[in-house]
């Protein structure tokens, strides 16, 4: 499943997977609103009604809430990975599908994150080690 997620500036940031380098994006939870969606009022508790959050570079788009912040349970609640932002630092830039959850950032059949890339979907590529 190809997903993209929106930037403040230039609108497209990538796809599931590639590797981000800017460290300002749109608020994944309150998608650049600034509040809660479901109380219009009330100020997002992620980007405390700013609209972006700031991620360390290198990041990639969350895979276990497809880049959306709020938890695939209930959506009035931040995702456990990216913690509402939608995007998730990594590592390394040298990075490849887990293949514990085929990118996914879920065990199959679950709900849970996996425990293999931690819900990010994407693991430190072996290449990159043997480079070192």
């Amino acid at each position: 499943m190809d997903w993209n997620i929106i930037d403040v500036k230039s609108k497209i940031v990538g796809q599931k997977g590639e590797v981000l380098t800017k460290t300002v994006y749109r608020c994944g939870f309150c998608e650049q609103t600034g509040h809660m969606p479901s109380r219009k009022l009330a100020k997002c508790p992620v980007c405390l009604g700013d609209g972006s959050v700031t991620v360390t570079p290198p990041a990639v788009i969350c895979a276990y809430c497809n880049g959306k912040g709020s938890s695939p349970i209930n959506r009035d609640i931040t995702c456990i990975v990216c913690r509402g932002k939608g995007i998730v630092s990594i590592i390394s830039k040298d990075i490849e599908m887990c293949p514990t959850c085929k990118g996914r950032g879920r065990k199959s059949g679950s709900e849970l994150s996996c425990l293999t890339c931690k819900g990010k979907g994407v693991i430190p590529s072996e290449q990159g080690d043997e480079n070192d």
